[in-house]
């Protein structure tokens, strides 16, 4: 058993039985500064299992649970009465199409969101800045959890200053819910913040079929 720090920062992990959840469950386990104490995921018939099980980790006396909204009630009774700075964190692995509700019951309820999940328009993270802003919550919205792709991102940004010219190409698992992913979106932001205009057209272009140009999936909006 890890050794804790006297105040370590309670965490919910939301989407603990998918691919990235799993990672963030089993990071838990070496860090001195965060403590697991819940875990959440949409397949009811897990509820009541031991997290740990699941996940082959052995026994972690955490049960997985499906109803989001209580668990966050009851991290935030749990936690309303050690002072600033002693908040609860959900970390959010889900699914585009339930990222923003989850998002704006933590912040409802006093947990401080950290958002992996892609898909978020821009519109929905306008709207839940200013939710959290006015609820006095610290939220963060991270496309990418990768050291590499930071640096990537910054290497495209002072690279696009030299060129009139730009593309961004992506591959992803046939399991990836969201195209473009929000890491491209992000890296495209990045490089837009030059004020450049990019690929200004040279001639009359044709798409014969809608999407196929980098679409791959076809997801486009």
């Amino acid at each position: 058993m890890k050794s804790l720090l006297p105040n370590p920062i309670p965490v919910v992990v939301a989407g603990a039985l998918g691919r990235m959840g799993r990672e963030v469950v089993k990071a838990t386990l070496s860090a001195q500064d965060i403590n697991l104490v819940a875990a959440v995921d949409s397949i009811s018939d897990k509820d009541g299992l031991d997290i740990g099980e699941e996940l082959g980790l052995g026994p972690m006396n955490i049960e997985l649970t499906s109803d989001l909204e209580g668990c966050l009630c009851s991290i935030s009774q749990s936690v309303r009465d050690l002072g600033p700075g002693k908040g609860a964190v959900l970390i959010d692995f889900t699914h585009p199409s339930s990222v923003y509700n989850n998002a704006r019951a933590s912040i409802a309820y006093g947990v401080h969101p950290v958002i992996g999940t892609t898909g978020l328009t821009a519109e929905q993270i306008c709207e839940l800045a200013d939710f959290a802003s006015k609820a006095s919550i610290g939220s963060a919205v991270i496309p990418n959890f990768s050291i590499g792709m930071v640096l990537l991102q910054q290497a495209a940004a002072a690279a696009a200053r030299f060129y009139d010219n730009a593309e961004l190409v992506e591959l992803h698992h046939n399991q990836k819910a969201d195209a473009p992913s929000g890491t491209c979106i992000k890296t495209a932001e990045i490089m837009e913040e030059l004020g450049k205009t990019f690929n200004e057209g040279l001639v009359n272009e044709h798409e014969s079929l809608s999407g196929a140009r980098g679409g791959g999936k076809a997801k486009w909006p």
